[in-house]
């Protein structure tokens, strides 16, 4: 099988190393690899890239554009799901979600579907030292996600906008207080709607940071998301939560509505958490080919 993995498609040196990464492993496991340096697809098997893509013109948006639209098959490597560190500009951690045809739960395929066993779960638990804590009851108050706009996530949806939605729904139905919780890093925001949020009865807003995460899913009654990776650390942690667009890699697991925002779902979480541990993989086990020996099956 013939890859080329794209360098160019990082938009920083940390990331271009995970890449040179994955290169090595998919060499060590026998397949021809190629780093290429081009800012352009040539044909392959296989390209792989580093992060999402937006419709911008910007290099390396423009590299990943072009090898989706190109490719026969792609593979992408991405932020984690689980452990995730303090959100920066240039993030700093050392596990990677990697997917087959997307990053997202509904457009990449990260495993078969099966039901995996707890091996790899219990190697990320105790790298991040967490447990999946029991579900907490809480009586405080609803906690509603932002993410940062424009995020490729959100394919082009308004966070502000779905954001005033999901506080006046849920304002309908329940009289609890709503926090808002804002992203860590700052961005310039449609204010218009966000305004109209806090106009709303009982609605705070949270600035978000890796060390008031923890303590605001405990006390929470119920988290609300869009496609954000909260959800998960809100599970993970104990607390109920409603994931409202299929990119979520909680949506087939959670509420997808507010219906029940009183009294919120306690889904199971032990399948959903063993298969999860399969989306990501730290640099050394993408450095030894450990996830091309599990994703080769898939191309």
């Amino acid at each position: 099988m013939k890859v080329n993995v794209y360098l160019k498609s990082a938009n920083h040196r940390r990331f271009a190393h995970a890449l040179e990464l994955f290169a090595s492993g998919v060499e060590r496991l026998g397949d021809t690899v190629t780093l290429s340096h081009d800012d352009y697809f040539s044909p392959c098997d296989v390209a792989v890239i580093f992060g999402s893509w937006k419709n911008r013109n910007i290099s390396h948006h423009n590299i990943k554009r072009d090898i989706v639209h190109k490719a026969k098959r792609f593979i992408v490597l991405e932020t984690p799901l689980i452990g995730r560190g303090p959100v920066k500009e240039v993030g700093e951690d050392d596990w990677y979600r990697i997917g087959v045809g997307g990053f997202l739960a509904d457009t990449g395929t990260f495993h078969d579907g099966a039901e995996y066993g707890p091996d790899r779960w219990k190697i990320i638990k105790s790298f991040f030292g967490i447990e999946l804590s029991e579900y907490h009851v809480s009586d405080g108050p609803i906690l509603v996600a932002l993410q940062l706009p424009g995020d490729a996530s959100l394919r082009g949806a308004s966070i502000e906008r779905w954001c005033l939605g999901a506080c006046t729904a849920i304002r309908g139905i329940s009289p609890r207080p709503i926090v808002v919780r804002l992203p860590q890093l700052p961005r310039n925001w449609d204010a218009a709607p966000l305004r109209a949020t806090e106009m709303l009865p009982d609605v705070s807003f949270q600035v978000g940071t890796a060390d008031n995460l923890v303590p605001t899913l405990k006390g929470a009654k119920c988290s609300v998301t869009y496609s954000s990776g909260l959800a998960i650390d809100s599970l993970i942690h104990g607390c109920p939560t409603i994931a409202t667009d299929s990119g979520s890699f909680a949506y087939e697991l959670v509420s997808n509505n507010f219906e029940h925002i009183e009294n919120p779902t306690y889904p199971d979480r032990e399948q959903w958490v063993f298969n999860l541990s399969y989306c990501q993989w730290h640099t050394t086990e993408i450095e030894a080919g450990a996830p091309w020996r599990h994703l080769r099956p898939f191309i």
